[in-house]
This record gives structure tokens, sequence and C-alpha cells, in this order.
């Protein structure tokens, strides 16, 4: 099994990562509401010469994860699934922040109900498979302020991650994460304008293009970690060269 599962494969990271994979390996590019924009980039991939299927996997929808993955036939089952695919933050008060933490916690339910299922499914039969997740700088130290709900979820998905490696790395489990900062993704649209202003000002370039987020998964993906480890990537303190003010 060579194939490629991508969560939020019709969002900014996920589809970067699609079309970057797609020249070496067949991808699954799952989305949850967009599948207009999935059906392009398999369309465009294929105009490419790559290999690519639509998959409908929204993670705050376990049974329709279960179904969507028990149509994939086992000849294209997937080897290597990465969790691209989160909703945005509510950037609000610590306060306000219980109004976010249901519709995060869907979202990492949906990681666990989604892994395993893909190790229950495919990996335990194949020995083993290669879990990636987008993970996020916020998480600190220090925590960023503001979108508790969002960083609380997203270090439960470390710890889930940390926790599989441990309990199925003998049978082959292996994991890879990534810790960007700013990305340019629609995401950006929660955060106020000045505050992302003074941010880039600050970063004395560009926020990381999905492109860039999606090599470091990439690179990742083709030297995986041995069985049992968790291959951290922190791309935190990178930003991307701004030609109009170059670091």
């Amino acid at each position: 099994m060579t194939a490629l599962l991508v969560t939020g494969g019709s969002g900014a990271i996920g589809g970067a990562l699609c079309r970057a994979a797609a020249a070496s390996r067949p991808v699954w590019i799952g989305f949850d509401r967009n599948a207009a924009r999935a059906a392009a980039l398999a369309e465009a991939i294929a105009a490419g010469g790559g290999r690519a299927r639509t998959i409908h996997l929204p993670l705050h929808d376990p049974a329709t994860l279960q179904a969507s993955l028990a149509a994939i036939p086992v000849a294209e089952a997937p080897s290597a699934l990465a969790l691209c695919g989160w909703p945005a933050p509510l950037v609000a008060p610590l306060a306000r922040q219980g109004e976010d933490m249901d519709r995060q916690a869907a979202a990492l339910a949906g990681c666990l109900a989604l892994l395993s299922a893909v190790w229950r499914m495919w990996w335990r039969k194949a020995g083993g498979g290669h879990a990636l997740a987008v993970l996020t700088a916020a998480l600190g130290p220090p925590a960023a302020p503001h979108m508790a709900a969002y960083v609380a979820q997203k270090g439960a998905l470390k710890s889930l991650l940390d926790a599989a490696a441990v309990e199925l790395g003998p049978a082959g489990l292996r994991i890879s994460t990534v810790s960007p900062g700013y990305v340019e993704t629609p995401m950006l649209a929660a955060f106020d304008p000045r505050l992302l202003d003074r941010a880039r000002t600050a970063a004395g370039g560009a926020f990381l293009s999905p492109d860039r987020v999606a090599q470091a998964l990439l690179g990742a993906l083709q030297a995986p970690p041995a069985a049992g480890r968790v291959q951290d990537l922190s791309l935190s303190d990178e930003v991307e060269c701004d030609e109009t003010n170059p670091a």
C-alpha cells in the first residue's frame, strides 16, 4: 500500500499536500463541506499526470467517516494518513472559550475515530502505517492567548498521537507532526487584521505558505521515523522571505 489519505484535502494545507504527494503516490482527498473544491483538485492532479480521488471525511461525524472508509477498495487503501483538517479557532477572551470547546473537541474525536478505523481496517494487518498531523506553534510555550479551546484540543491531539505511538508502535505505527506558526490560509480570517499586521512586522517576513507546510509533511512522509517514535517538526520560528521587506 502506498496511497495517502488527507483530511482537509480541499483546504489550503491539505490541498497543497495532495498536490505535492500526488507526484509520487495516489492520494485520497478528504473533504467535509467543499466537495466541489475537492473534485476540482482531483481533476487538476489528474491533468498533471497524478492519481487522486475524493472522499467525504467530516471529522465531526464518525458514522460517515466509517462508511466512507468502508468504500475504499483494499487495493487502494492508504498506508499513510495526514490529519490536516481542523476548524478555525474562536479568537476571544477565556470566558467565551466554552462557546468553541464542543466544535474543537468534535474534531479531536474525529481524528481518534479515523485513526482507529484506519488501524483496524488496514494497518494492523499490514504491519503498520504512518500517521502525520498538523499541530500548531500556538501550543507554546508559552501557549497563545485568546483561543484556549483550539489550543486545548490541538494539545490533546498531540497527546493522543503520543499515546498511540506507545500503544501501537510495537505493531508498526509511525507518527510525524508539524507545528507551524501563522500560515497564510483562510483560517486567518478569525484574527483581527491589526494583530496579523503586527505579527508579520515582528516576524520580519511573511507568514508561512501552505506549500511550505506541505513540503515539511512530504519530507516526513518520505523519511518516516522508526515505529513507535514521534517525529516532531517545528516550524514555529520559520518565516518566508517578504520581498517588500526582506529579513
